[in-house]
């Protein structure tokens, strides 16, 4: 009888665990889902990203120098004009140095390294035209391809819709609002 009351007093607390352990499981969120970022956090990257100065906020000339550093990114064949085939090559190099990456996260010293130098060499900065529908708004000439003024002009409207106070500066708060 002892045997007997033993075996279904372990197999009780057995499947205790078992069951505790599956309730937990359910509980604790899965790794491999990620959350978006909030609205905060991508303000918080862009003006990382912009604000070369450090004074936490951004101003025209700092986004005229990075559409001007994007624009020489873009402009593969350095004939001063940047066209939607350079643009969609550079976006394809970027996805690969990305899947090379990730090919490459499993392994440890100059091979991961040197993967993730050169995603961070491929990383297209944002250049003011990249989307197809705001590239045909930034050709004002209609000739096709994009001129380092017509980039300039698109990131100074960009500038103005965002620095809803006219200010002159664009903050945090600024990037974190909906337009």
């Amino acid at each position: 009888m002892d045997k007997d009351f033993d075996m279904r007093k372990n197999k009780l607390i057995l499947g205790s665990v078992a069951a505790s352990l599956a309730l937990a499981s359910l509980a604790v969120p899965s790794f491999a889902a990620r959350e978006r970022p909030t609205r905060e956090q991508r303000a918080e990257w862009m003006m990382k990203r912009l604000d070369t100065n450090g004074d936490r906020k951004v101003s025209l000339e700092e986004i005229q120098a990075r559409a001007s550093e994007a624009f020489k990114n873009f402009d593969t064949d350095g004939n001063g004009q940047v066209t939607r085939d350079e643009i969609k090559a550079k976006r394809q190099a970027f996805r690969e140095a990305r899947k090379e990456l990730r090919a490459a996260m499993d392994k440890t010293g100059a091979d991961r390294t040197e993967a993730m130098e050169k995603l961070k060499d491929m990383r297209p900065v944002m250049l003011p035209g990249m989307r197809p529908r705001v590239f045909a708004m930034a050709d004002t000439d209609k000739n096709g391809s994009l001129s380092l003024a017509e980039v300039s002009e698109q990131a100074g409207r960009m500038f103005k819709r965002r620095d809803r106070n006219g200010d002159g500066f664009i903050d945090a708060a600024d990037f974190a609002r909906k337009i």
